[in-house]
């Protein structure tokens, strides 16, 4: 485990194993062990706080980090525990590897457009919690919990104790998560080691999950985007949500890469498309992914290439709407 000066301290809130994914050097290569050296890769950006685009692709060892974010710190303020939680990240995000080859290994094979059961039920399973896990760890929604923290606590406990207490009850989890076998599971299948808070707030984010539709959509132009907040998520039924009520999302989006998309529906339009299945993403659907993205953004959105004319109109529109106050009822809005 890294200490002192060997500790990771530029800690991602979004992986890089996933960033690769939408780098120009990732359609090169047929798996994940490749020979590109994986400090090549490197991806566009438009920053939508700014409203311009990089001249070139930089690189995503560089991108969506903050210092010291995921770590916990004793009375006098030192770090304890170094990289518990950094390490525990790098251990999903081997297993998030493992995933997308096996979808993407099955995803160009024509025969499985055909399929009504495309994903296995491990497969979603992995999704919605590495799903769930990236919008935990985001700084968006930590600095929500820190200030819903100090709502609780009021002036009983510091900054650096709130924090603390933000990472252990929304984060500390992983631990189990990532040892995820029988061992760990009691006789009413809940996850020892897991508090009741914790199976609160993975319950706030899954619950709406559940009973949605699953499809892996294919994008043989290989144009699909992502932002630094990637999991798109609408539920229009937000005052229920702010209720504590669980009311399944109307949509879900997560690009995977730039050539494969999750797409989940529920409420009133899942019976609309199929359960589970493949299909090949059109234009139309490029462009409805890519607006989720503009929207579900907390600044920058990410690309293989450079934003052509059409895509900065696409950013424009969204621009304006947010600054009408349309926030599509995102969860996080």
């Amino acid at each position: 485990m890294p200490n002192g000066s060997n500790r990771t301290r530029k800690q991602h809130y979004v992986p890089q194993v996933y960033l690769r994914g939408f780098a120009p050097q990732y359609l090169k290569t047929d798996s994940e062990k490749n020979k590109i050296a994986k400090s090549t890769y490197g991806v566009f950006y438009y920053d939508l706080e700014e409203r311009k685009q990089s001249k070139i692709a930089v690189p995503v060892n560089s991108i969506c980090i903050e210092k010291d974010l995921y770590e916990v710190t004793g009375k006098s303020g030192e770090i304890v525990y170094d990289n518990r939680l950094e390490n525990r990240f790098s251990r999903l995000e081997s297993r998030y590897a493992e995933l997308r080859t096996n979808i993407k290994n099955k995803a160009f094979i024509k025969e499985n457009y055909k399929t009504n059961s495309f994903l296995t039920s491990d497969e979603k399973l992995h999704l919605m919690g590495y799903m769930t896990i990236q919008l935990l760890r985001t700084p968006t929604f930590l600095s929500l919990a820190l200030k819903v923290a100090k709502e609780v606590w009021k002036n009983d406990k510091s900054e650096e104790q709130l924090k603390n207490i933000v990472r252990i009850q929304c984060l500390s989890f992983i631990d189990t998560y990532c040892r995820n076998d029988e061992k760990y599971v009691d006789n009413n299948k809940k996850f020892v080691g897991i508090s009741d808070n914790q199976f609160e707030i993975l319950g706030s984010i899954i619950g709406p999950m559940v009973g949605m539709s699953f499809m892996i959509g294919v994008d043989n132009k290989s144009r699909l985007i992502t932002s630094d907040n990637p999991v798109y998520i609408r539920n229009s039924n937000k005052e229920c949500l702010m209720k504590g009520e669980v009311v399944q999302n109307d949509e879900i989006i997560f690009p995977i890469t730039a050539s494969l998309c999750l797409i989940m529906v529920g409420g009133e339009n899942k019976d609309k498309y199929p359960k589970n299945c493949l299909f090949e993403i059109t234009d139309e659907w490029r462009k409805h992914i890519f607006e989720a993205m503009c929207r579900t953004t907390d600044r920058k959105i990410f690309s293989n290439h450079k934003f052509d004319k059409d895509e900065l109109k696409i950013i424009d529109g969204v621009l304006n709407d947010k600054a009408k106050g349309d926030t599509e009822c995102h969860i996080l809005t």
